[in-house]
Formats: structure tokens, C-alpha cells, sequence
């Protein structure tokens, strides 16, 4: 895994280094450097996930750049900081996930490199460009997970508890695909709605994925590793399967979440660049 998040990492570095100097080039053709900055919906995939809906309050805030490449072709760097959670209580009545009774909440981070591809061919300069403007983009990235969840009024961090006797790392690749609109609302603003999706490397982001440890170091780590006494018996079959060396999770399935994202893009023409000119002096 360590491997993977270096090359993630070197990938990034190397995709900003070529798009700082596609900057430099945007400013002296007609290709446009844009900023942006948005805010969405998140909604988590995994073990403790029970239903497809997003969560009600604002959950994802993203900022970003971008630069036209070619007629079709762009390129962005995008940084968001994302919350999701999940909780077995939402599982369907008598299930083994509602015996089980595990839940999560986390406050993320992610760093992404995308290459986003229009449907439609750019005009030339930006300030003429469509009114609507669908696209489609693929990258590379990397997420830091940070897992938690509550014992009462106080809540843990279940990667310090290792709850399954197992360490894994917080920090994961991921694969960030999504589809959005432009909506051009002047000369220099756009306005955005995307939806994206994020497939990841980790089965982690729940802290759930292996078995039952044969045994838990403290108290604390027993609470909230198995958690299917504070329900009571509601499936005997799977009651008894929520032991040491049984299944917790699905290792065979990574974890992964989505975004409904809005974002208000600006462009940043050449000219916001050069110095203005000092006034004239009164003869």
C-alpha cells in the first residue's frame, strides 16, 4: 500500500508540475486557466452502507484548477475535504448487518488529477464558449481516511483501536470518474453540476473489512468491535456468527463513495496577469 500512495503522490506532483506549465502556455494562446469552487452531497459505499441515498446536509467542499489542453481536452487538480458515515441500524429487520449493529463516521481528505474530456469542440476563447458544455472525466488520486465512531457520548478512532488486530493505512488510492454540465452564466463564471464517483484501494474507510480478532486488548476495543450485544438477539444464526476468527466484513469488495457536487468556475483571462498601466501625468 505504501507503494501505491508514493506513486500516487509522484504522480500528482508531476501532473501539477505539467499543468503550472500549461499555465504558462494558456496565457499566451488562446486556451483558458479557470478556478473553481464548489460545494455537494456525499454518499459512502461499503459494508455499512444499506441504502443508494446521499446524506441530507452538505458533506463535500472542493476547490480546484483547470486548463484547456487541446479542442476537446482539459486537465484539473481538485482538493476536497468530504464527510461520510454508515450504520448498520439502517440494515433491513433480522439481517446478519443488523445483528452486527457497526457504524462509522469520518471527515476525509482527497487530492485528485483528472482529465476531463467535452462533448463539445472549444471555440477558441472563453469568453465565447457554450452556453452548456456536458463533459466527462477520468484521473488518479488519493484519499486520507480518518474512521470513528461514538461509545456513549465520546467518540474513537477506530485505526488507533484496530478493531480487527490489524493495522492498515490511512492514506489509499483512488480512481475518480464523474460526469457534470456547464452552465455559462457571463463572460467569466460558470456554473456546474457534477456527480462523481470515487473508486478506492482501501476496504477501510468503515473500519470494517476482515474477521473477528481471537481476542481485544482492552474494554473499549471490545465495545466497539462487536457491538451485537447492545440490540439483543434478533437473528440467533447470525448472532452466533459475530465471534472470534468469523466474518466482520467483506475483504473481497474496496470501499468506495460519490459526490453531487455544485461549483461556480471563474476564468482567468491574460490580461488579470499584467500590470496595469500607471496613469498619465497632467501636462
Amino acid at each position: 500500500m505504501m507503494k501505491q500512495v508514493l506513486l500516487g503522490v509522484c504522480f500528482l506532483m508531476l501532473a501539477t508540475t505539467v499543468l503550472a506549465q500549461n499555465f504558462l502556455s494558456a496565457t499566451l494562446n488562446d486556451r483558458y486557466y479557470s478556478a473553481y469552487a464548489g460545494i455537494g452531497f456525499a454518499s459512502y459505499r461499503g459494508e455499512l452502507k444499506h441504502n443508494s441515498s446521499f446524506q441530507n446536509e452538505v458533506s463535500n467542499y472542493a476547490i480546484g484548477t483547470e486548463v484547456r489542453l487541446l479542442s476537446k481536452l482539459a486537465a484539473r487538480v481538485e482538493l476536497s475535504r468530504y464527510n461520510i458515515r454508515g450504520h448498520d441500524k439502517h440494515a433491513p429487520d433480522s439481517s446478519f448487518a443488523k445483528q452486527r449493529n457497526l457504524s462509522f463516521e469520518s471527515t476525509n481528505y482527497e487530492a485528485t488529477v483528472q482529465g476531463v474530456f467535452y462533448l463539445r469542440k472549444y471555440r477558441g476563447v472563453y469568453h465565447k464558449r457554450w452556453g452548456l458544455d456536458p463533459y466527462l472525466a477520468l484521473g488518479i488520486g488519493t484519499t486520507f481516511i480518518s474512521p470513528q465512531a461514538k461509545l456513549g457520548e465520546t467518540y474513537f478512532k477506530l485505526y488507533d483501536l484496530k478493531t480487527e488486530d490489524k493495522e492498515y493505512s490511512r492514506f489509499t488510492l483512488i480512481i475518480p470518474a464523474a460526469a457534470g454540465l456547464k452552465w455559462k452564466l457571463n463572460s467569466n463564471v460558470n456554473f456546474i453540476t457534477e456527480i462523481a464517483y470515487r473508486y478506492t484501494f482501501s476496504d477501510y474507510l468503515d473500519d470494517v473489512s476482515g474477521n473477528f480478532p481471537e481476542s481485544y486488548p482492552d474494554a473499549t476495543t471490545e465495545l466497539l468491535g462487536n457491538r451485537k450485544d447492545e440490540i439483543g438477539v434478533i437473528n440467533e444464526e447470525a448472532y452466533e456468527q459475530l465471534t472470534a476468527g468469523n466474518a466482520r466484513g467483506e475483504s473481497n469488495n474496496k470501499d468506495a463513495y460519490l459526490f453531487l457536487n455544485l461549483k461556480l468556475e471563474i476564468f482567468l483571462s491574460k490580461d488579470m496577469f499584467k500590470p496595469k498601466p500607471k496613469p498619465s501625468k497632467r501636462q
